[in-house]
């Protein structure tokens, strides 16, 4: 894993929830150090070549999962198993409307 302040790149392995209504995600070990916060962080950035805007949600031990929504997994064509390049940064709240 390569990371600055409120950065990771890194490679993950997609992991799915088989439970109805699971989620599909990868593990970002280390991420708490990484994002310089161990609750939700909003973040943006691609796995693999896919844009995507989240939020990391706090998995114990100082690792965070990263929620892949259907359409990201479709648009990479990988499944449970696969590694994907994870490239993503803190991003600012959004200004209230």
């Amino acid at each position: 894993m390569t990371t600055q302040a409120g950065t990771i790149e890194t490679e993950a392995t997609i992991v799915v929830d088989e439970h109805e209504g699971g989620w599909t995600y990868v593990l970002l070990p280390g991420s708490k150090e990484a994002m310089g916060a161990g609750g939700a962080v909003r973040v943006a950035g691609t796995v693999d070549a896919v844009p995507i805007e989240a939020t990391l949600l706090p998995f114990g031990g100082g690792t965070h999962m990263l929620p892949l929504k259907r359409a990201v997994v479709a648009a990479l064509g990988k499944a449970a198993g696969d590694e994907i390049a994870v490239r993503i940064a803190r991003r600012e709240r959004e200004a209230a409307r």
